[in-house]
């Protein structure tokens, strides 16, 4: 071969190998833009068939497209309530509207009350074309007067209709006077862990809805909701999506447009912001409870009485149980169905019904979802021996109509009490398994100021006996009568102290 035929060859050759890089580089370069723009679920539908997936691919658009279509069924809830507060400093000041949430305003002289009234913003969204809304019970909670605003700014009037402390779940109603965009409630069972989701709510109280997107980062997270202690958590779903005060009770959405989840709590670990963890509670909890919060006004669930824990590993062993599933029975409520079955702490729950019981979440669920008066079959290993009974359900005790109805005194020695409830305690920073009676209000010039009583302490004995409801207290204030003096021993913060309550 002479030169001038080895150039040519060469130049051929030159220019084929620079065809064939240009071919590799164009793919890789492009191949970014096809994962950008087309989702890999098809592919993972064809691998796991029974897992249900999207209608579609999720694209750049799917977000705009489901904010546009969803978010003017989305309201901002705006709520007054009336407080009192005292000049002068001390107990009531450091309280101050904490106080007001569970008792309303001091009463009597001193420096005297100051009447406010207090506003909240929250989220909610249309569930009902006749102007039925969902959000959270905080938000409304306490609330004199509840107004919705609507995306285009209409703003209506709003009665409570339900609400619900276990689940944190409210039911309010308006009256439109025009069509109203409802929001499809999907189903939260179906939704996976890494699936994408949008929270849209009125954060800061800014006016109008805005959006914040993100995945369900875990599901079935079990965290009680201001309920009366931990036995009855929520399983909540977990989203990093933003959630920030003022969103709550707005609605955690799908890429199709369902709302899966009602936005209520995000950890902050004692940051100023959000720490990007945040919990919805899960719609499919909501619609259980739909229907007897529009009928009747609260929820009324099966109750067994019985304090549950799931059961560990070393317990499994300790229980000569072969595998660490069931519910173990920590301590069961005197004069309770549970006792007056026979449970005693210590036995483990295995199934019930016939139902397999996994682990103590399945047991409270399982006992919620059954009206009171139910019969229940429970098979039970106490000591490693299996056993089975039968009992009737009570009925769960409603939170919002115990703090309704918890009794309060006025005019007796110048002060008003409260039985404490669970949620007053936590509210008010107190140890689990605090007792006593509240002092929600102090008279002026009354022997309970004169004693040094103060509004939010709490009575915890009289004369050394232990008191841990009002009526109790008004029992051992009649044996101090013949005395005149009752020596009181009360909880004011994280100390105690000693007071003389004269009687005469």
């Amino acid at each position: 071969m002479n030169t001038r035929s080895r150039t040519i060859a060469s130049f051929f050759s030159v220019a084929m190998a620079a065809m064939l890089l240009g071919a590799i580089v164009t793919t890789q370069i492009h191949r970014p833009d096809t994962a950008l723009a087309r989702s890999t679920e098809p592919i993972l539908a064809q691998s796991a068939p029974t897992v249900p997936r999207h209608t579609g691919p999720v694209t750049l658009d799917t977000f705009r497209d489901v904010a546009r279509l969803q978010t003017p069924g989305v309201v901002n809830v705006n709520t007054t309530k009336k407080v009192s507060t005292r000049r002068g400093g001390g107990q009531d000041e450091f309280l101050g509207d904490l106080m007001d949430r569970f008792f309303g305003g001091p009463q009597g002289g001193g420096n005297g009350p100051d009447v406010q009234s207090q506003r909240s913003l929250g989220s909610g969204f249309i569930v009902d074309k006749d102007g039925y809304i969902l959000t959270n019970r905080h938000v409304i909670e306490g609330a004199d007067k509840i107004q919705v605003t609507l995306a285009d700014g209409k703003r209506f009037d709003a009665k409570l209709v339900g609400k619900d402390a276990r689940t944190d779940v409210a039911l309010l109603k308006i009256e439109p006077k025009t069509t109203l965009t409802v929001l499809n409630l999907g189903d939260s069972d179906q939704t996976d862990v890494g699936e994408w989701v949008m929270a849209v709510g009125n954060p800061f109280g800014l006016s109008g809805n805005s959006v914040t997107v993100g995945v369900v980062s875990f599901k079935g997270r079990p965290l009680p909701l201001n309920t009366q202690g931990n036995t009855n958590p929520v399983e909540m779903i977990q989203t990093d999506a933003s959630i920030n005060p003022g969103n709550s009770g707005g609605p955690l959405l799908n890429t199709r447009g369902e709302v899966i989840g009602i936005n209520t709590l995000i950890i902050t670990q004692g940051l100023p912001q959000s720490a990007g963890v945040g919990f919805a509670v899960p719609i499919n909890v909501a619609k259980e409870i739909l229907p007897q919060l529009r009928e009747k006004g609260r929820v009324v669930r099966g109750w067994l009485g019985v304090v549950i824990q799931p059961v560990s590993e070393d317990m499994a062993k300790s229980l000569r149980m072969d595998q660490a599933k069931g519910a173990i029975i920590a301590d069961v409520t005197r004069d309770s169905p549970a006792e007056k079955a026979g449970l005693k702490p210590g036995d483990v729950v295995v199934t019930a019904d016939g139902r397999a019981i996994e682990d103590s979440s399945a047991l409270s669920r399982y006992i919620a979802s059954k009206a009171p008066g139910s019969t229940v079959r429970l098979q039970i290993l106490r000591n490693g021996a299996p056993s089975t009974m039968s009992l009737t359900l009570g009925t769960f005790p409603d939170e919002d109509a115990r703090e309704e109805a918890a009794e309060a005194r006025g005019g007796q020695m110048g002060m008003t009490l409260r039985d404490l409830t669970p949620s007053m305690a936590e509210q008010l920073g107190l140890p689990r398994g605090t007792q006593g009676v509240v002092v929600a209000s102090v008279e002026a010039g009354e022997a309970a100021e004169d004693a040094g009583l103060q509004r939010g302490d709490v009575i915890v004995s009289v004369n050394g006996d232990d008191v841990d409801s009002v009526e109790e207290f008004d029992k051992e204030i009649a044996k101090a009568k013949g005395d005149g003096l009752a020596r009181l021993r009360v909880r004011r913060g994280n100390t105690h102290t000693f007071l003389m309550l004269k009687l005469n």
